[in-house]
């Protein structure tokens, strides 16, 4: 059955394409809705809705933000995102693609010697990307 896009979903999921290098807490994200659409804005609870939709349908990923207990949400750009793994700089907010063949070899090692199957869809590497990290050495 088909899934009906409804005017808020494409606004919310425009909102995310256009700061695609940015995560969002849900409070964000309603924020900035009732900001840029006042008139059009969802309620909260339909900003959560619609964001459980987005991931479920793999075009959002959701991480919890360091030291913090709420989710952050970021919008997957590009093909095949579940067929690899993502690199998220803890920095800048960063998200960045591994590479096919280095995600599949590093899950097969990881399979190899502990017998453990990753599951890719879910899984994000956090660590600090190049560019912060030549900021932070200056």
């Amino acid at each position: 059955m088909a899934e009906y896009i409804t005017e808020q979903k494409r606004t919310l999921k425009k909102i995310l394409e256009d700061n695609c290098d940015r995560a969002y807490t849900v409070d964000e994200l309603f924020c900035k809705m009732q900001a840029l659409y006042p008139s059009k804005a969802p309620g909260k609870s339909t900003v959560y809705r619609l964001i459980t939709h987005l991931v479920n349908e793999g075009a959002v990923k959701r991480f919890i933000k360091d030291g913090e207990r709420k989710a952050a949400y970021q919008i997957v750009m590009g093909e095949h995102c579940d067929c690899h793994l993502h690199l998220k700089c803890t920095d800048c907010g960063k998200l960045i693609h591994l590479n096919d063949k280095i995600s599949d070899e590093l899950l097969s090692t990881v399979q190899s010697t502990s017998d453990f199957s990753v599951n890719e869809e879910a899984t994000v590497l956090f660590g600090t990307c190049g560019s912060c990290k030549k900021h932070s050495e200056r």
